[in-house]
This record gives structure tokens, C-alpha cells and sequence, in this order.
């Protein structure tokens, strides 16, 4: 290789980019010189951009395509596609790129039925990262398992022959999209044992997919992350308490019960909790939603022993450490929660988890089948002494396993 190797990664926000940035710190300490490109997407992008400045975005990239027609279509689909973490000429450029990408892969008339159809879930931009890969000439490519941009990037990747490594977040079930999906990247890093052998159950070759853990998980084991845990718990004014930690998402619009469709069962349980706290002088509440969604659900007055959590402004280890217990749906919250070694009560009975999958059968979580039940539950597992998920295990070192693996790629 006649200069520095120059590797993309490709991430969008919540969890996800907080499993990229320790491996291009890692990467970058194991091969001094090397060339790490972070394309951050959506909600990462601000995230990425404060750790690193260098980070890159759709903005940066509307020379290679037609601007004026991605920034028109982008401010006419912006409508409901708005985050307030999210900087809106970004927004306009993702939106307006994976449109422009639509129609040069179905035509004006099917990228219209499509994006009816499923909206941002239907973009697979595999002309954009063509052009992008075109420009950053990268040795190998590094992203997420997410469908839309991470997936284009690893497809692109692969068909210029490459190196190509997915990282999966969880436990790698059929409905996450990128299990089903081909073709299959050449290397792909898991969590666990277990999650190796569902991929290769699914056709992923065997020598293609490694135990590595999730590098966003390395923080659960930081001193700094435990010690920020407790000046939180301090500051909050908490010391002796019971904090309990509920980290909501919206639900689908049309669920099967509407009492609980998009944020109204996030906020249902948020009601619920507040209830407990007020009667509970030993508890206290921290109220967590979703980074990409946290603006549609509406905030409750103050109330004493609550904390309302902007994901912006509080990353999400340090107030698990200083929880006792933790509620979900079905988030990666969740399992890093069990691999903490907080008992987790999961929302059995939301659409989210009957659509996709159950933390409570993959044995990280409590199961609570209807909400009626949480707080007796909640009680119930407060009186549990810690107990870590052991097949999902984090050593604090995954971000370096993973970071050997894109190395070894890169010489092979």
C-alpha cells in the first residue's frame, strides 16, 4: 500500500455511534498514520462532530449530486423528519440525497410509491455511496446494521472487492434487517457466542463472523463512567436513594391499541413512575427517551426526585450506573442494563416488542405483560441483588478486538 490506508465508517445516531468512535480511537492508536473518515448520519452527527470535528455529513457532500434538486426535495420531505439535534441543512441534504437516490433506482413514479410506503425505511442510497466512495477512495469500510446508508456502504464496498465489516448491535434476529439481507458482508462482529452461531444458521460464512462484543458497551466498565454515575447521583441531591431509570421510544401510529400508540405509552409509564416516586420517599425517577425522539413526547411539570434526560446533553452510561433498575421496550438500553447488572423489566405488551422481538426471551429482561403489573414488578426486582447477563459479558475491550479485525483486514 503505497499511501496511509484510509478506512470510512459509516454510523447514524443513538446507540449506533458509540460503537464506531472507540474503534477509530483504537484503529487509530494500533496503525499511527491511518486515514479514519467518519460519516455520522442523523442524530450521530452532532455527537461524532463534538468528539471529532473532522466528522463529515450529507451537507458535505452535495457536490455529487445535483444540490439544488437534494436541497428542493430535502426542504419538501423535511416536514415530520425534524430533530432539534439534528442541524436542518443536514437533515435537508440526508432527506433530499436518498430521494434523488429513489428515483435513479425506481423512477420518479415508483420512488413516490415507495417512499409512501415506508418513507426514510425505504432509501438504500447505492448510487450516492458509490460516488462518495468514489471521492474518499477508502481501503475498507466499516458501519453499523442499520438498512439505509450503513447497509449501502457495506453493499458498495463489497462490490469493489473491499474489505467490508458489520457491527451488530444486539442479538442478530430476523427482524433485524441485516441478518436477512444480501449480500453478506465479509466480516462480521457480534456480541456473544450465541449471536455467531444465528448468523451462521443464516448463511453468514463461519469464518465471517467474530465474537467481539459491542464497543459501545465498553464504557459500562470505565472507572470515569462510574465516577460520573456518582457525581449525577450527588448533584441530583439522591445520595441514599433508589433511582429507577425508564427509557421509552414511540410506538407505531396505528398500534393495535391506540391508548398506546406513539409516545402515549411512553408517557403512560412516565405517569405510572411519577406516581411510584410520589408515594415511594425512597425512590427516585430518571426519564430517558429515545435520541431521535425525545422531542415528541410531552414534558410533565417538575416534580421532586425526577430527572428529565436530554440525550444530548447526558450520555447514557453514567445514568445506568446510577440506577437500581431499569424499564424498556425493547432498546439496547436494555441489554446494556443486564450486562451492568441491573435488573430490567421489559414492556411486553407494547407493539414494538410483539413486532420485533422480546428482551424477556433472550433472558436479559423481567417480563411485564400488561401495565397494570410494572410497579408491583418494579418492586419485586428492587429486592434482587445485581446479577449480570453473562453471555453478553463486557470486559471493557471490545472496541479494541474490533479495531485488530479491521487491521488484519487491511494487510490481508
Amino acid at each position: 500500500m503505497s499511501r496511509a490506508p484510509r478506512v470510512l465508517f459509516v454510523s447514524y445516531g443513538g446507540g449506533h455511534i458509540g460503537m464506531v468512535l472507540p474503534v477509530m480511537r483504537e484503529l487509530e492508536a494500533l496503525l499511527p498514520g491511518v486515514q479514519c473518515t467518519l460519516l455520522a448520519l442523523t442524530t450521530g452527527h452532532l455527537k461524532a462532530q463534538a468528539v471529532r470535528p473532522d466528522t463529515l455529513g450529507y451537507r458535505d457532500f452535495l457536490h455529487l449530486v445535483d444540490a439544488d434538486a437534494a436541497r428542493a426535495w430535502g426542504e419538501r420531505l423535511s416536514e415530520g423528519n425534524t430533530s432539534p439535534d439534528v442541524p436542518s441543512d443536514e437533515t435537508i441534504a440526508y432527506l433530499g440525497i436518498n430521494y434523488l437516490d429513489l428515483i435513479a433506482q425506481h423512477g420518479e413514479a415508483g420512488a413516490a410509491d415507495l417512499y409512501c410506503e415506508q418513507g426514510r425505511y425505504g432509501f438504500r442510497p447505492l448510487h450516492f455511496m458509490r460516488a462518495v466512495m468514489d471521492a474518499l477512495q477508502p481501503n475498507a469500510v466499516v458501519a453499523t446494521n442499520s438498512p439505509r446508508s450503513e447497509r449501502a456502504a457495506l453493499d458498495v464496498a463489497g462490490e469493489r472487492g473491499l474489505p467490508n465489516i458489520g457491527m451488530v448491535d444486539m442479538f442478530g434476529l430476523d427482524s433485524d434487517t441485516y441478518v436477512l439481507h444480501q449480500p453478506k458482508p465479509a466480516l462480521t462482529c457480534v456480541i456473544s457466542e450465541g449471536v455467531r452461531q444465528r448468523l451462521i444458521a443464516r448463511g453468514f460464512p463461519a469464518e465471517g463472523v467474530a465474537v467481539t462484543g459491542n464497543p459501545a458497551f465498553d464504557g459500562l466498565s470505565s472507572r470515569v463512567n462510574a465516577e460520573k454515575a456518582q457525581t449525577f447521583v450527588e448533584s441530583q441531591g439522591w445520595q441514599g436513594l433508589t433511582p429507577i431509570l425508564w427509557t421509552g421510544h414511540l410506538e407505531p401510529t396505528d398500534a393495535s391499541d391506540p391508548m398506546f400508540a406513539g409516545p402515549r405509552l411512553g408517557l403512560k409509564v412516565e405517569h405510572a413512575l411519577r406516581d411510584l416516586i410520589r408515594v415511594r420517599n425512597d425512590l427516585a425517577l430518571i426519564v430517558r427517551y429515545h435520541p431521535n425522539e425525545w422531542h415528541h413526547f410531552q414534558r410533565i411539570p417538575e416534580q421532586p426526585r425526577v430527572h428529565f434526560s436530554k440525550p444530548s446533553e447526558e450520555p447514557i452510561h453514567p445514568l445506568i450506573l446510577a440506577s437500581r433498575a431499569v424499564v424498556v421496550q425493547n432498546s439496547t438500553v436494555g441489554l446494556e442494563s443486564a450486562i451492568a447488572g441491573r435488573p430490567v423489566v421489559s414492556l411486553e405488551f407494547a407493539d414494538t416488542v410483539k413486532n420485533s422481538f422480546s428482551m424477556a426471551k433472550m433472558g436479559v429482561s423481567v417480563p411485564c405483560h400488561q401495565l397494570p403489573d410494572l410497579l408491583s414488578i418494579l418492586n419485586q426486582v428492587l429486592s434482587w441483588p445485581e446479577a449480570h447477563a453473562k453471555e453478553y459479558a463486557s470486559d471493557g475491550r471490545a472496541a479494541f478486538r474490533v479495531a485488530s479485525l479491521v487491521l488484519n483486514s487491511l494487510f490481508d
